[in-house]
């Protein structure tokens, strides 16, 4: 990532000038740095075209999904039992929805992950440069998240009506997780999340940040198909001896079950193009979501939200993620619909060539101040959208 920051800094600094001047960040300045991404990347390095293939392929026991998507359906879910959690650029991602809709949520998951905000850490950067580096591998802590500044900006957009009120997160449970071999987002950006959210009101013993396990960046699963703990490498799921995905649900949800052992339900591939209102969000057409047949007869079900991160959406890794991380036998054993909206790689408008979820403003490409962290943002208004459309009344 250091080498792929020096060889654009000097064009990066001659289209900075004037924003910086300015304060403000135009198209060409966002073009240049989003370069970075697409050399540097944010879930990995050097993910080549074989890895992609390889990792594409799906096992014979994994989850079945409908052939051609269908709508979302109305589910009469209980929209104000809500949850997010996501990794790497999802986990960007999980607070930006979290924060700007936290008065339908009880909580969140952070894997590997900065505070809300944190590419506008400091203004006379780019954003794309702080999500690059402030956000991910600051050379030291003082250049790192901006965190009393990042708690102002949200505190001004909670008086705005940008975000709803920070008084919601005063009940709520959070996971954050740090693997000690991650060197993709460090511990030292990772720290800054509790911090923010102590900050912001959540109580420290509402908080269960673990840095103990020696994992890379990834998602944790118990399975020895996956990648080993320790390592960084496609497709960023690792076997860590445990199943990451029922630690999250644990800490937000009191009174769990332990995972189901089969599914009463395929994976519903839907129709995610029909909650776009944007051309610009690199959102796939294709979403996926897990009913069970629970929900489906009647029982009014919470929703929780899963952001995969950085090259891991079913473009890339096909349903590796959405079926192989144990969410859904979670959700199987406790009543709960699990969303997992999908992005996936742009090389045209937007530049978003990682296939990541926007922390940086890309979605709104021709903004001078793009909105990625409100509740009007392109990805997050059309992922409430989803959630709002689950919480319909059924149709009879």
């Amino acid at each position: 990532m250091k080498s792929a920051l020096s060889h654009f800094d000097g064009q990066l600094k001659a289209a900075c000038i004037a924003q910086q001047q300015s304060g403000q960040h135009n198209a060409k300045t966002r073009l240049l740095a989003a370069a970075i991404l697409a050399t540097a990347g944010l879930a990995s390095v050097g993910f080549t075209a074989q890895a992609m293939a390889a990792t594409a392929k799906t096992d014979s026991t994994a989850t079945s999904v409908a052939a051609q998507p269908t709508a979302l359906p109305a589910m009469d879910a209980d929209i104000k039992r809500t949850s997010v959690s996501g990794l790497s650029s999802g986990a960007f991602m999980t607070s930006q929805l979290y924060v700007a809709y936290s008065d339908i949520m009880v909580g969140a998951g952070i894997i590997a992950g900065g505070p809300y905000l944190c590419a506008k850490s400091w203004s006379l950067n780019p954003l794309v440069i702080n999500a690059t580096t402030t956000c991910m591998s600051p050379l030291t802590p003082a250049v790192g998240p901006n965190t009393p500044l990042l708690v102002k900006l949200s505190q001004a957009l909670e008086k705005t009506g940008d975000i709803a009120s920070l008084d919601n997160l005063k009940d709520d449970h959070l996971y954050i997780f740090s693997g000690q071999k991650d060197k993709t987002v460090t511990t030292a950006v990772v720290d800054q999340t509790e911090k923010y959210f102590e900050d912001v009101g959540v109580p420290a013993s509402a908080i269960q940040y673990d840095t103990s396990v020696a994992a890379g960046h990834a998602m944790i699963t118990n399975s020895s198909r996956d990648t080993d703990c320790p390592l960084t490498a496609a497709p960023y799921i690792n076997d860590c001896n445990f199943e990451q995905s029922t630690r999250i649900l644990d800490q937000i949800y009191p009174d769990m079950k332990a995972p189901a052992t089969l599914l009463s339900s395929d994976v519903l591939a839907f129709d995610q193009a029909a909650f776009l209102d944007s051309k610009t969000t690199s959102m796939s057409d294709t979403a996926y979501a897990y009913i069970p047949a629970t929900c489906q007869a009647g029982k009014q079900c919470a929703v929780h939200v899963v952001f995969h991160g950085c090259k891991q959406g079913a473009a890339v890794i096909g349903d590796k993620y959405y079926a192989d991380t144990g969410y859904n036998y979670m959700a199987e054993a406790n009543d709960l619909i699990v969303l997992y909206p999908q992005v996936e790689p742009s090389n045209g408008a937007p530049l978003n060539p990682e296939g990541c979820w926007d922390f940086w403003g890309y979605s709104s490409p021709t903004d001078a101040e793009p909105d990625f962290y409100s509740r009007k943002a392109p990805q997050i208004s059309a992922v409430y959208r989803m959630i709002e459309r689950l919480s319909q009344p059924r149709a009879h």
